[in-house]
């Protein structure tokens, strides 16, 4: 696919997997001052504005690395060369580092992608600069030595993919019986596990540029991400100012100097156990679910715009952006999100609120018939909530009183619903909804 519309701005590749409104690069990208090639899948080439690119290969599968570097090879060839490479999904960091390295193109490289996206380096990385991490250990390490495992691990422990995420894959296990019926089902070479710390959850999410903090917001999870893949519901509280909120910071600004982080978003979890806190998780990316929303719809700033800026070397637009993103950074405001999982199986009927609640600014449900077939991800749940407020206490209120009072109606189906009528509908009042954590 062709559009001759001459640059005199970089070449650019772009990887792009999103089908939604994450795909308008326009956004991000000049692509008249630029020369922009995409790689894509038949789906996601659909949502591009293709009136200003000039090139376009398209794949089945975007994670076939042999088919994803010659696609990138063929849009060399289109562009005369590559200056810079944009991926903005997580699933594509460490292929995108690996055709940096490939094609001699600026950018993070697989040594640095791998700190973050391998669990283990990420781990061992962040203890050996003396921070707090939970006990952990390959998988295969702790079956080869069975007899001393109960030194090695207290139970419960969280038994994680070592390359994932969302906690796509990772269960908690609570008995060395069960942890013993686990082992032989899964390929142990590619997992690990931790001790579980038992304490609040939290996550600190921000840019860095050249180390510095841009802007940054250390929020409270009501319920963690690894519940949610569990079929429970999801929340997250903004902090006020506080000794916590500035630990919290201080400490995930520790934790991304020990992995030799300094430009980008980043996303960074931690646990406040009874001696201090301890690192979870970090993805070098934009925070996942309602997390980019707030940035935008509070502040003003969209990280992806940010990070595509970093990317693709448009220096003006990043200056721009980051000093719009410094300014905001000193705002009051707090927000919050809730997240209601997909019922797989079900139709979704209609959903309300049975009040008014005056922290919640956004609520987002499905279109009506759809049916949940667990691939929504993060875009199509039950209901998504935003909130933003003056108070962290303002927001917690809000999603306490949200789940209080919403009700949802699905239905059955005995086949796909684009060929039956759904059965009777089942009505659920927000009080019989699974109960969140207290605050």
């Amino acid at each position: 696919m062709k559009a001759n519309h001459p640059a005199k701005g970089n070449r650019i590749v772009v990887l792009n997997r999103w089908s939604d409104g994450f795909a308008a690069y326009q956004r991000y990208i000049d692509h008249a001052a630029n020369k922009i090639a995409y790689v894509c899948t038949p789906n996601s080439v659909a949502a591009l504005d293709t009136s200003r690119i000039a090139h376009v290969e398209q794949l089945s599968d975007i994670l076939d690395e042999e088919a994803l570097h010659a696609a990138v090879r063929a849009c060399s060839s289109a562009l005369g060369g590559i200056d810079r490479l944009v991926a903005l999904s997580e699933f594509d960091l460490l292929a995108a580092a690996r055709l940096r390295n490939s094609f001699n193109i600026p950018g993070d490289l697989p040594e640095t992608v791998v700190r973050f996206r391998n669990k283990a380096v990420t781990t061992n990385t962040i203890a050996a600069a003396g921070l707090r991490v939970p006990r952990f250990a390959a998988l295969e390490d702790l079956v080869v030595a069975k007899a001393a495992t109960t030194t090695v691990m207290r139970f419960p422990i969280i038994v994680k993919p070592r390359s994932g995420t969302a906690n796509i894959g990772s269960r908690r296990i609570e008995t060395r019986p069960e942890f013993d019926a686990l082992w032989p089902t899964l390929p142990l070479a590619e997992y690990d596990c931790e001790e579980y710390i038992d304490g609040p959850v939290y996550h600190v999410d921000g840019f860095l540029l050249n180390g510095t903090l841009v802007i940054a917001r250390a929020s409270r999870y009501i319920s963690t991400y690894l519940q949610f893949a569990q079929g429970k519901p999801l929340g997250s509280v903004m902090l006020d100012p506080s000794p916590l909120n500035e630990a919290l910071t201080a400490f995930s600004v520790k934790c991304l100097r020990a992995l030799d982080f300094r430009n980008g978003p980043f996303h960074l979890e931690i646990v406040r156990g009874c001696d201090g806190l301890y690192f979870l998780k970090v993805g070098a990316r934009v925070g996942e679910g309602e997390i980019p929303f707030l940035f935008h719809d509070l502040y003003g700033v969209d990280l992806f715009a940010l990070w595509a800026a970093q990317q693709s070397g448009d220096k003006a637009r990043l200056a721009t952006q980051v000093q719009a993103a410094l300014d905001a950074s000193a705002s009051s405001a707090r927000g919050g999100f809730l997240m209601l999982p997909e019922p797989v199986g079900k139709v979704f009927v209609d959903a309300k609120l049975l009040r008014e609640i005056p922290a919640l600014y956004e609520a987002v449900f499905p279109k009506p018939r759809h049916f949940f077939d667990g691939t929504g991800g993060y875009a199509t749940l039950l209901a998504r909530f935003r909130y933003r407020a003056a108070s962290e206490h303002e927001i917690a209120t809000g999603i306490h009183t949200t789940l209080d009072n919403f009700q949802y109606t699905l239905a059955e189906i005995a086949a796909p619903p684009f060929t039956a009528e759904p059965a009777a509908p089942m009505v659920h009042p927000g009080r019989h909804s699974p109960p969140l954590l207290p605050c």
